[in-house]
């Protein structure tokens, strides 16, 4: 059974900034022992300063310590210089109030096929379901109600929140997280009509894989293929509510926010950036570097490095003077009808 997790002690400003790989001014023996807003923080907490903009909030601030630019008064508190105090206290985060992990170890009522292999260093908590031949690498933590079909691969250090749902024969890298409600390897939406004009299921054998280091927001789904894989690569961070259609291939380090999809076999390629609501009709080819715009229905291919925004999409400049002209058709329409009322012509009734 997994062992009730420990906490992390506080971090003194000298220890936290050397494990940052950054200079400190000030007591870097002052204790700190959580993060916050400027606005919410207390006196042994940690904020961070993006630029002089924030300064007046600083000064009213009561935040033990900061991260923040170099020559940005901290108002005699200790500071933390960095040239990206948000990366460096996105660091800190993690080593002030690291996230609670399980002991490693099964839990009595968790159910594990005897043919399956959890490493001794993993932990699979209460009420999940582990089947035949599936296995979990070093350091993974399956949280409650997990359901994992036979087959499937977990790799090393992996985060699986509650009620995720891995099918059979999916294959997820190192260092993935998954928030609670993700499905991977559901069937993907593909009918074929039969002899009397139903729709009839068309079987899909392929499976999911997800390459190492990326995230997945809750109740996301990302479709099996039909035959061979649908694929997200390396370092790709998905938001809530983002649907992967099958054989869709997702290049390393995209980003798709929340409520994006995209139809079948759709492929991305390295670093697009898909903003919330946007979607992708399928069998498309968006190039490496491509930002979609929030609402954004993409018709066609995207060539690389392209920003495209509305419905149909539009590169981005094109997009703009649309809506310029748009947000001036009541005055348009206007004196249309001025000149024609001078002219004595008379406009056609719907």
């Amino acid at each position: 059974m997994p062992s009730p997790p420990s906490r992390r002690p506080s971090l003194r400003v000298a220890e936290l900034a050397e494990r940052l790989g950054c200079a400190f001014e000030g007591d870097g023996e002052l204790r700190v022992d959580g993060v916050a807003s400027l606005a919410d923080a207390r006196e042994n907490d940690l904020g961070f300063v993006r630029s002089e903009k924030l300064a007046e909030e600083l000064a009213a601030s009561r935040a033990g310590a900061v991260i923040a630019p170099p020559g940005l008064d901290a108002g005699g508190r200790p500071v933390i210089r960095s040239h990206n105090p948000g990366l460096h206290f996105a660091r800190a985060v993690a080593l002030v109030s690291p996230p609670v992990r399980p002991g490693p170890g099964v839990h009595a009522s968790a159910q594990v096929d005897p043919s399956a292999e959890v490493d001794a260093t993993a932990s699979v908590g209460p009420l999940c379901s582990v089947g035949a031949r599936v296995r979990v690498g070093s350091g993974s933590v399956l949280h409650p109600q997990v359901t994992v079909y036979p087959d499937a691969e977990i790799g090393a250090d992996c985060t699986l929140h509650a009620r995720v749902v891995v099918r059979e024969g999916t294959c997820i890298g190192d260092r993935v997280v998954l928030q609670p409600g993700v499905v991977l390897g559901g069937d993907g939406f593909g009918y074929v009509f039969d002899e009397d004009g139903g729709w009839e299921h068309i079987p899909h054998s392929g499976r999911v894989v997800i390459e190492d280091d990326v995230e997945i927001g809750a109740n996301s789904t990302v479709d099996r293929s039909m035959f061979g894989d649908t694929r997200i690569g390396r370092g790709s961070k998905l938001d809530n509510l983002v649907m992967v259609g099958h054989n869709c291939e997702i290049g390393e380090h995209a980003v798709i926010a929340a409520q994006a999809g995209m139809a079948g076999s759709a492929r991305l390629g390295r670093r697009v950036v898909m903003m919330g609501q946007s979607a992708l009709a399928g069998h498309q080819e968006i190039g490496d570097g491509v930002f979609v715009g929030a609402r954004a229905a993409v018709r066609g291919d995207v060539a690389p490095g392209t920003r495209v925004w509305g419905t149909p999409h539009l590169e981005e400049g094109r997009w703009f003077r649309s809506i310029a002209v748009f947000a001036k058709l009541p005055q348009l329409v206007k004196r249309v009808r001025a000149i024609e009322k001078k002219l004595g012509l008379r406009p056609p009734r719907d």
